[in-house]
């Protein structure tokens, strides 16, 4: 699965979970029985080290953007970011210019001329990088600074991007939009939270339905030591930012819940997923972690149940519209993890045969091009066709 750098603990970077953030117009008729999930060969920029994916956006059949990371495998090691480009054929590491040890980790793209890509630089600033004139160019970005997770573009002039800033002594939600000319930060709201209390505030990914209506989805934690993870929605109407009451899985001991993935295509059909997990059988990341989705009908966030596994599940990535969904993650854990597909037929999850690899991060699909999903399999980034 995607990790964004690190999962930052209480500190700074608590909240760089994973941020798989994709958003999709897409049309996925076919059912996990008509439909099968090939792996497509990618370039491996680094054979010696450990590629990923990170994130993809299907912009057409024949076209499509991946960006991803690549690090040692030890703390402190060499890591860096890069992009690939699928042009019908195959998929080519691409030359951007991206700082040296910085990590992208979502690209989306309105148009084969309009791709954006957010992460973070190796100061743990905020990175945006955007591809026109069939370049790739670092943009401004706007202060006060931050760390980005995800974006979405809907049009040349309606992009947005979300994720977590410093505030005080703890970290609270951070979302700016691009108007065609210039990035700029976009009052939104964080939990509340009491006097002495520390806040970390996190969004994890944003989906564009339309200019009134966008959804940015992630996790909250309040209190040190943080007593536990709890799911945050926020929701745009075209002139602010609220939080929107959200569920979360509770059980007899202490549980966290994380979003990490949001997409929809309707008003009311909107999918988020992420997982939830008893924190005294491993926390996020261990064995404890369960699928988590929930689900908007227009009034309210309800949870949907997801097939039952035995092993450790969680999903990292999703892509909605109108019904249908996939929604892709992971399953067990090391040496025997690996890639989660999940489907949705408009009445039910059912789990689809999946490529063999060890995670998928992030989905994405267009109307008339199939699903693509993305991750990793051991050392090599993972690419598979639907």
């Amino acid at each position: 699965m995607r990790w964004t750098g690190a999962i930052l603990a209480i500190g700074f970077a608590v909240g760089a979970f994973l941020s798989a953030a994709e958003t999709t117009e897409a049309n996925l008729g076919a059912s996990p029985r008509t439909c099968a999930w090939r792996t497509v060969r990618s370039a491996d920029p680094h054979p010696i080290l450990y590629d990923r994916f990170n994130s993809i956006a299907a912009v057409s059949r024949r076209e499509a953007w991946a960006v991803g990371d690549y690090f040692t495998g030890r703390k402190g090691g060499r890591h860096g970011a890069f992009i690939q480009h699928w042009n019908g054929r195959r998929w080519r590491l691409v030359h951007a210019a991206i700082p040296p040890g910085a990590s992208l980790e979502s690209v989306s793209a309105s148009g084969a001329r309009d791709v954006w890509a957010v992460g973070m630089r190796r100061n743990l600033s905020q990175l945006i990088e955007h591809r026109e004139r069939e370049r790739w160019h670092v943009m401004p970005a706007p202060r006060p600074g931050g760390i980005l997770h995800a974006v979405a573009a809907r049009t040349p002039r309606d992009v947005w991007a979300v994720g977590t800033r410093k505030r005080g002594p703890g970290f609270e939600t951070l979302i700016e939009h691009w108007n065609g000319k210039k990035w700029t930060v976009v009052t939104s709201p964080s939990p509340p939270v009491a006097r002495g209390q520390r806040r970390y505030a996190i969004l994890e990914a944003v989906a564009a339905i339309s200019p009134s209506d966008v959804w940015a989805a992630g996790n909250s934690i309040i209190g040190v030591p943080a007593t536990a993870s709890r799911t945050l929605i926020e929701h745009w109407n075209g002139r602010r930012w609220t939080i929107v009451s959200s569920p979360n899985v509770t059980s007899s001991g202490l549980t966290n819940d994380f979003l990490f993935s949001v997409s929809g295509g309707r008003r009311d059909d909107v999918w988020a997923v992420g997982s939830w997990g008893d924190y005294l059988a491993g926390g996020f990341g261990g064995k404890g972690d369960h699928a988590l989705a929930l689900h908007w009908d227009g009034r309210r966030w309800s949870l949907s149940a997801t097939p039952a596994l035995r092993q450790r599940s969680l999903l990292s990535g999703v892509t909605a519209v109108a019904g249908p969904a996939w929604a892709v993650g992971e399953r067990g854990l090391q040496p025997d993890q690996h890639t989660l597909i999940e489907r949705f037929d408009g009445k039910r999850w059912s789990t689809a045969s999946g490529p063999p690899g060890f995670s998928l991060s992030a989905v994405s699909a267009r109307s008339g091009g199939g699903a693509w999903a993305v991750g990793a399999n051991g050392r090599r980034p993972l690419a598979a066709r639907c």
